[in-house]
């Protein structure tokens, strides 16, 4: 359930390097945590983040982008589509699916808390249709319905 954040795709590289040296503690082995340690790749954060751009505006993404779109935010979301899709999380991380207030016993509203925390969650369904494709001829939006 978890994604990119949009900060993945930009030119600001300040929440990938501890450039204010700020005390972000330490790990288990008792290494202090400092910048992000970056793939084998990317020879620096620039690198890293211009990277991740290309690679999102490769002419095969932007042509298949609505695909990403129906699975995260529309109609492969829920329901059968999103079994036939393989794309079903567990049935707490879908908006509306739990009201952690109502739980009573403080360990178990605890415990869906941390999974929540843990395995991210869904975020709104906004479409119920097939989204078109990106630069789809406008035919076949009409065809689909307005969003």
């Amino acid at each position: 359930v978890k994604e990119l954040i949009p900060e993945f795709y930009s030119d600001d590289d300040g929440f990938l390097v501890n450039k204010q040296k700020l005390d972000l503690g330490e790990k288990q082995n008792s290494e202090r945590v400092e910048s992000v340690i970056l793939p084998p790749w990317a020879s620096s954060a620039e690198e890293f983040l211009r990277i991740n751009r290309e690679a999102l505006e490769r002419e095969y993404d932007s042509n298949n982008i609505h695909s990403w779109i129906d699975l995260i935010f529309g109609y492969k979301q829920r329901g059968p589509q999103a079994v036939e899709a393989d794309n079903v999380f567990r049935h707490f991380t879908y908006e509306g699916m739990i009201d952690l207030d109502s739980i009573e016993n403080p360990m178990e509203r605890n415990s869906y808390r941390m999974q929540i925390n843990e395995f991210g969650q869904t975020p709104k369904q906004l479409f119920k249709i097939p989204h078109p494709p990106r630069n789809a001829p406008r035919g076949i939006v009409k065809s689909v319905g307005t969003f």
